[in-house]
């Protein structure tokens, strides 16, 4: 075995070193015909000497035996016609985003295994919240970046977490089939944005190394103000065991009574927070669930599964339950989310995100296409689509299907994995937070004019 490895080893060494001079034979090639060009570039004009001089009459001398019938005013335009044919599409895709700006503010740490989720809450803006492998939820200060509180209450991989929308209360979902609502105290957290400022304000911070965080021309300071203690939180609330496999998405419905779960064993439930009680048991997917999500207004959810299938379920009127099911997508779908204006947007493995009607749900209003499978997604207010991707890309879309922005990708302003999900941050900065199996979250800072959204 060892003398096979060596003989295959020196095979490959070999090929190299083919290459390597082929490679430095066409160097010289190119030199040589560089210098013939700029030779006869440089030469004096005769009227008797028929010798090209620029490239266009290089090319135009080529092919004068193809060519022959087609004069030269001809060829000039049949050449600049080919060229804006052929590059057209790929300059208007490459367009810049002049007027949008997004940079990375933020970078938080703490959990010890990958990071499923991340949200914000509703009553504190400027509480995040985050779900890792490693069993435990934490909620943190997005201004200063310290971490608030730990929940340590599931005993496997919290998937999933969701905040109230009126009061302090987060709920969490696990694999170990639980569904658990927890409350904590963050009312000391200050809503103003006291603990960071500009580079120009170096009176009110350190100037010391190590107290910059972040390189490349983002920057953010530590203050000299006392570091907020960390509560341990152990103790559920609520604690709801109505699944039989792990639970992997959940939400609140928009009265902040009901909470619906998603699991592992093809259901989805409907539970009463009042009472603890499974409210009733969605079922219909073929497959194992991936996402479960709650309309903002209305009592309206969409399930996704990795059947290839999302089901939107009305629950407003309560002795009609509608199902629709959404078709489209050919591989499993990682979330599927409503929009402010009765859209729904997809995401999948098949590298795609589409945007659906509520109305009529036979075919996507827009599709997007990409390189990448995408991970759980988040749309704002505005009608803009942030779109975590497997290759670490981090896009923005608006509901159309036209590109807003890429979020710069780099050794330190990004993440270093997987990119598991993105929320909106609605009226704070960062704006959007990003979750990874790197084991890090980065807030981002992104400013997108009104002329460039749809939602206004």
């Amino acid at each position: 075995m060892r003398t096979r490895l060596h003989s295959l080893f020196d095979q490959i060494e070999d090929e190299f070193s083919e290459i390597y001079t082929e490679n430095t034979e066409l160097r010289k090639t190119i030199t040589a015909l560089n210098e013939k060009l700029q030779t006869c570039d440089h030469a004096p004009s005769d009227k008797n000497e028929l010798a090209p001089t620029n490239g266009l009459d290089i090319l135009k001398s080529n092919i004068k035996g193809k060519s022959s019938g087609i004069s030269s005013s001809q060829l000039s335009q049949r050449l600049k016609t080919t060229y804006k044919t052929g590059t057209s599409k790929l300059v208007s895709s490459f367009k810049p985003s002049a007027n949008v700006i997004c940079k990375a503010v933020q970078e938080f740490r703490g959990h010890k295994d990958g990071i499923w989720d991340v949200s914000s809450s509703q009553v504190n803006v400027n509480i995040a919240g985050s779900a890792s492998a490693d069993q435990k939820a934490k909620l943190r200060n997005t201004q200063n970046g310290e971490c608030v509180a730990t929940y340590h209450g599931h005993s496997g991989s919290v998937n999933c977490v969701r905040f109230h929308p009126e009061r302090q209360v987060a709920l969490t979902v696990s694999g170990d089939t639980t569904a658990q609502v927890w409350g904590y105290d963050c009312s000391g957290v200050n809503d103003e944005l006291n603990d960071y400022d500009s580079v120009e304000g170096e009176e009110k911070h350190h100037d010391t190394p190590g107290n910059c965080l972040f390189g490349c021309n983002v920057y953010w300071y530590i203050t000299d103000s006392t570091p907020q203690v960390s509560q341990d939180y152990h103790n559920p609330l609520i604690c709801v065991t109505c699944h039989t496999s792990p639970v992997v998405g959940c939400d609140w419905l928009m009265d902040g009574v009901h909470f619906v779960t998603a699991s592992w064993d093809r259901t989805s439930c409907l539970i009463d927070s009042s009472t603890s009680q499974t409210v009733q048991t969605l079922s219909g997917h073929d497959l194992p669930l991936t996402y479960v999500s709650a309309h903002s207004k209305q009592k309206l959810i969409v399930t996704s599964s990795k059947d290839a299938t999302f089901r939107v379920c009305d629950f407003r009127v309560p002795t009609v339950h509608t199902v629709i099911v959404g078709q489209g997508h050919t591989q499993s779908i990682s979330s599927a989310v409503f929009t402010t204006d009765e859209k729904i947007v997809s995401s999948s493995d098949d590298r795609c995100v589409k945007v659906w009607d509520l109305k009529s749900m036979r075919a996507p209003i827009a599709s997007m296409r990409f390189d990448s499978p995408v991970n759980r997604i988040s749309v704002s207010r505005r009608g803009v689509i942030v779109i975590p991707h497997d290759n670490r890309q981090i896009r923005l879309y608006d509901t159309s299907g036209a590109r807003i922005a890429r979020l710069p990708r780099n050794d330190r302003t990004s993440h270093r994995r997987v990119v598991t999900a993105a929320t909106w941050v609605e009226g704070a900065t960062p704006s959007v937070l990003t979750c990874g199996w790197d084991k890090l979250i980065i807030g981002w800072n992104i400013e997108i004019p009104n002329s460039l959204t749809l939602q206004k």
